[in-house]
């Protein structure tokens, strides 16, 4: 379905529905684009797009200048009143600084978006200079081991439907590209409880990552990472699995006790 929705459901606000195509049109491959380039991207009419674009230039959202449009700050502000409503938000962050001090490795947790994970928490290690993610960083499921434990959480049909929607992009040499072979892992995390990415997103770098549940359905992924020259695949799973699946029940337990409360 395009992102204008269902013409007949009267509840559906179609400008809204362009307004937000648009915004989520830009990304880091994409941080400034000409009008055709916007209205190809959230799959517009030039008209259409070039009276979503002024309205969102109007209202501070977005920017122009040389014929070509990028977002502007305010549309942190989305993002920010979205993760400060989540229970999640407030109740990882002492668990992600507790899981970095002690493995001196930074730990996140992500939410699943359609055919992405979206850092929402995030604990940097003391000895990095330069982050390479940040809370609100955005990177493709498949690639990830957040996100390969949240896809093998889903419905086999709801699964199947979201990777046939476009080809798997190829992040390095190491990612999962074919649907077969992605399936047959997400099969293996299933059974293991606990996923990795071996170098699939950022060469040089592995993470692993468990589910976290809330009220017995997988809500975020909890993961640690390391750069390859710093602990080797066989030792992460031995030194990490076991904490990460401890700190994951914590925080399963606290967050449906916040809910229930």
């Amino acid at each position: 379905m395009s992102r204008s929705g269902d013409p007949s459901d009267r509840e559906f606000v179609r400008s809204l529905a362009k307004g937000l195509g648009v915004i989520e049109a830009f990304s880091a491959s994409a941080p400034s684009m000409t009008l055709s380039e916007v209205a190809r991207a959230a799959r517009l009419s030039p008209g259409s797009a070039h009276r979503v674009l002024k309205t969102l230039e109007r209202l501070g959202y977005v920017g122009a200048s040389d014929g070509r449009y990028s977002l502007m700050p305010r549309t942190l502000q989305l993002g920010y009143a979205y993760l400060s409503s989540l229970p999640l938000a407030s109740l990882v962050q002492p668990k992600l600084s507790e899981l970095t001090q002690e493995f001196d490795e930074s730990c996140s947790v992500a939410m699943l978006h359609a055919r992405d994970i979206i850092i929402v928490a995030r604990s940097t290690a003391k000895r990095l200079t330069q982050d390479y993610l940040a809370v609100g960083s955005r990177l493709p499921a498949h690639a990830t081991s957040f996100g390969k434990v949240l896809l093998a959480a889903l419905p086999d049909r709801e699964l199947r439907h979201v990777l046939a929607q476009e080809p798997l992009q190829r992040m390095t040499p190491q990612t999962i590209c074919r649907v077969p072979d992605l399936l047959r892992e997400l099969a293996r995390i299933r059974k293991a409880g606990w996923a990795i990415n071996d170098q699939e997103s950022i060469m040089g770098l592995r993470s692993i990552a468990v589910p976290i549940y809330l009220q017995d359905r997988v809500y975020a992924g909890l993961g640690i990472s390391a750069e390859v020259v710093r602990i080797d695949r066989k030792r992460m799973m031995e030194r990490f699995v076991p904490a990460l699946k401890e700190a994951s029940i914590f925080l399963s337990q606290v967050m449906s006790a916040r809910v229930q409360g």
